[in-house]
């Protein structure tokens, strides 16, 4: 099914609604998570999708030295499967080579860990063109594995 969702910049008055959205994810998002999401939302650059004005996605990245790298990515529930989430990653894509980046990374939790929700993030992921680059096994209970997939940006047209 296609989405009508419009996607634009994400401002400091979106933070509660991203946060709204978070939350009902708690497959993907633990306490710690949000925790960390709350103080990184102010931070790094994001874009939201909206469905008749209702914030119900949300995008956020960072770049270091030219290395683009997505925050965090979530789409409610009930509009899961719909292109949502493939739209704002391909916004923050756009921005980030608009930046200069040439490559985006993610973080996320790693294949070791057999869990459905994360099965699916993965997939997402290799879907929109990201590959393996690292896997590190953690202390974190929360996320024992972190992997790391890699995509390359390709340059804007006319560079």
């Amino acid at each position: 099914m296609a989405d009508s969702a419009q996607l634009r910049p994400m401002t400091p008055d979106d933070l509660a609604a991203a946060m709204t959205v978070a939350r009902s994810l708690p497959e993907w998002f633990n306490d710690g998570g949000i925790e960390q999401m709350t103080v990184d939302l102010c931070h790094q650059r994001g874009a939201v999708a909206e469905v008749d004005h209702d914030v119900v996605g949300f995008i956020t990245w960072f770049s270091r030295a030219g290395v683009g790298e997505i925050g965090w990515i979530a789409v409610a529930p009930d509009h899961h499967r719909r292109g949502i989430g493939a739209r704002l990653l391909e916004y923050a894509e756009d921005r980030l080579r608009r930046s200069g980046a040439t490559e985006v990374q993610v973080e996320t939790l790693g294949e070791s860990v057999d869990y459905e929700p994360y099965e699916r993030t993965r997939a997402f992921y290799r879907a929109a063109g990201f590959c393996y680059f690292k896997s590190v096994m953690t202390d974190n209970p929360g996320m024992p594995e972190s992997l790391t997939l890699q995509k390359s940006l390709s340059p804007l047209l006319g560079d």
